[in-house]
Order: structure tokens, then sequence, then C-alpha cells
């Protein structure tokens, strides 16, 4: 089940790291029993390595190095594993998973061959390429072409909805489904393709960006067509914007008045943000500044909202309509987490979300620019700051509790 944008199981399946360890031991004894041992860390309930043959100590899950037992998983493994109860959403995970560590894996051992260099680009992108269609073929063999279909199909149409509120997806006949499934594939196709041309040489930024245009154009045309405008701009996320200040601060009870210096505000954002879009394309400059001059254009829209509904009506507003503020709240139970934890964790990932957010827009903005962007640095300097919200919220609320949100999904950019 995903709820808020975090992978959560149903209230029955709803289990402690040791109960999950349980679990990881018994796909074991199911797929590995015949296969030489070698343990690997349990690292989510929903996106879990490879596991133990025997049940581990809380202490190696928690700190071995991932390893490889190289066993994979069958159509047979898969319906054995169900026929005892495990989802397929697990097992699909546990081999995602180690497809991901394989792939770092091999990220190291480019490192080591070309160190001290860097890894040439080209090297970096048959990795990337070689990634995906091993994660196609392997999903393939493990599910058999109906069920990866069937997983595909929801992982896009998941995608599709990105615009909207996590958990609250477009609904769609079956038939509307399996279209826009369809013309989602056949633009993501076409955008990969392109994208490879670019990488490669073949084609440069200015005619693949403009054909990436064409075909953007052509899915929403189609799209359109297919669910017609209102629920279009629904799942694009095009609403009214008078429509969405009422939606955003109906707890309020806002006032004619406040309800329309409200939407000025939202515009005066959505202008300087389209100004700075504009200077950072004539003259990119450096990711810092772009990153500090977003980061103020948001705090001066809520220093607005704030003088409009009142600092700490607001504050609250904004605090309950946050996804991850949500999360916190809803399964502050079974994640252990009490009284004033609950904010003070809150405040420790919004601060890491916010950063990392803002690094990564000012990056693109540059990229739209022209102008090249080392994307391995952007993300080692998210990673790292990723490193130090965990330390801080480790003295806070401890290595366990601290696993669980990692766990279910809380240090995700939203």
């Amino acid at each position: 089940m995903i709820r808020d944008g975090i992978h959560i199981m149903p209230s029955g399946f709803r289990i402690s790291i040791g109960a999950n360890i349980v679990l990881m031991g018994l796909v074991a004894l199911l797929l590995w029993r015949n296969q030489p041992v070698a343990p690997s860390p349990v690292s989510s309930a929903t996106k879990v390595a490879p596991a133990f043959s025997e049940a581990p100590k809380a202490e190696a899950v928690a700190h071995e190095p991932p390893k490889s037992t190289g066993a994979k998983l069958t159509q047979s493994a898969i319906a054995e594993l169900e026929q005892a109860g495990i989802s397929r959403d697990i097992l699909v995970n546990v081999l995602l998973e180690d497809l991901n560590r394989r792939s770092t894996n091999r990220v190291l051992e480019l490192q080591k061959k070309f160190a001290p260099r860097l890894v040439p680009d080209r090297e970096m992108r048959e990795l990337s390429r070689q990634s995906v269609a091993d994660q196609a073929r392997e999903l393939k063999e493990a599910l058999g072409e109906e069920g990866y279909r069937a997983w595909d199909k929801e992982q896009t149409l998941h995608a599709l909805n990105r615009a909207r509120v996590p958990g609250d997806e477009l609904p769609m006949t079956a038939e509307e489904g399996e279209q826009a499934y369809r013309l989602q594939k056949e633009f993501d196709d076409k955008n990969r393709e392109l994208q490879m041309m670019m990488e490669d040489g073949v084609a440069d930024h200015a005619d693949a960006g403009t054909l990436q245009a064409q075909a953007q154009q052509v899915l929403d045309r189609e799209l359109e067509k297919l669910l017609g405008p209102q629920r279009f701009n629904e799942l694009r996320g095009n609403t009214d914007p008078a429509t969405e200040i009422y939606r955003t601060y109906g707890e309020l009870n806002p006032t004619p008045s406040q309800a329309k210096a409200a939407l000025q505000a939202e515009q005066d954002f959505r202008n300087r943000e389209a100004a700075l879009t504009q200077r950072v394309n004539e003259n990119p400059g450096d990711a810092a500044t772009i990153s500090a001059e977003l980061k103020a254009l948001r705090d001066a829209q809520d220093e607005n909202l704030r003088q409009i509904f009142g600092a700490a009506a607001y504050d609250n507003i904004k605090r309950q309509n946050d996804p991850t503020f949500k999360a916190l709240q809803q399964y502050a139970e079974a994640w252990q987490l009490k009284g004033q934890e609950v904010q003070s964790v809150y405040e420790s990932l919004r601060t890491f979300q916010d950063e990392a957010a803002r690094t990564r827009s000012a990056a693109e903005m540059r990229e739209a620019a022209g102008q090249r962007v080392n994307w391995r640095e952007i993300n080692s300097a998210i990673e790292q700051a990723q490193q130090q919200t965990e330390v801080g919220l480790q003295n806070l609320i401890g290595g366990e509790r601290l696993q669980r949100l990692k766990q279910n999904g809380m240090f995700s950019i939203r």
C-alpha cells in the first residue's frame, strides 16, 4: 500500500524489526535453502535485500556490508513464497534491492579501475543502460511476461499521477488505465531514445529538446482526449488557482479578502521564480547562489502568507498539509515516536528535504540553461546532507527508530 508517498503495509502486516528478520529468514529458507549461505542486511519492510538462510542478530542487520548470494527469484520461487504469505511487493523489492547493490558494486569496481581519475562518462552511461536492461530482464524472469507488464503498468500509472497528492491518484476505468499506460510508455520510450542520442552526441540539446517537447505535446493531447479537459487538468495538477487556495487553506475559513491576498502572494512567488529562471537562462551563475535565491523566494512567500492568515495559523496549516508530517503523525505509534519527538523529527526531515530540493532545483535550472551539471557531485552533496541529518536523528531517537523512518521512505525528497 502506498500512502502519503511512502510504502506502508496494511495494519495487520505492520511488523517490528525483529519480525522483519523472521520474515526474511523464511524467504531464505524457501528460496536459498540449497544455496551457499551469505548474509546481507534487511534494509526495509518494503524494500528488502536478499536474506539470511538463518535468522541473523539485529546488530548484524544494522552493520554488516551487503553481499550477494548469486541466487535469483524465479517464477516458481515467487509462487512458493506467495503461498507462504509473503506479498509480491516485498519479493519484487528483494530483487530490486539486489539489482541496486550489484549496480553499486559495479560502480565501485569502475572507480577502482580508473582511480585516481574519474570514471569516463561513456563507462557510466554504459553501466546505467545495462542496469536498466538487467532490471527489465530479471523482473520478467521472476514475474513472467504478464506479471512484469502488470507491475510495470502499476509503476507507470503511479508516475503519471506524480503531480497529484500522494495516495490520491486519478480514478480511471480499466480501459482508460490501459490506454493511459500505452500512451505514457510510448512517450517514455521516445524520451529515452532522445536522451541516448544526446548522450552519444548524435543529437544536440537543442534538436533533442525540440523533439522531446513535441512528444510531450502529443502525450498531453492524447491524454486530454482520453480523460477530458477537467480530469486531464486534475492529472497534471492544473487546478484553478482560486479553487486551489480554498482547498489548501479551507480549514482556516479564509475570508474573500484573505483568499484574494493569498492568491496574489502565490502569483507573486511564481512571477519571481519565473524571473529567476529567465535570469539563469541568460547568466547561469553558480549553484550555491541560485539555491540561496530560491530559499529567499520561498521564505518571502511564507512571510506574506503569515501576515495574511496569522503566523501561528499559517505555520500550523502548512505543517498539517505536509505529507511528511502527516505520515509521522499517522504512524507515530508504530514508529514509537512520542510527544515532542514527532515535531522534532519533522523539523529535521523538513530541513533536509527543503535543502535537497533546492539543491536539485538549482542544478536543473542551470542544466536547462545549457550549463553542464555534475550530477554525481549534486547527488553526493545531497547524500552528505542526509547523513548529517541521520546523525542528528540517531542522537535524538536512537538507531532502531531511525531505521524505521528510513525503511518507510521518510528521507524522500518531496
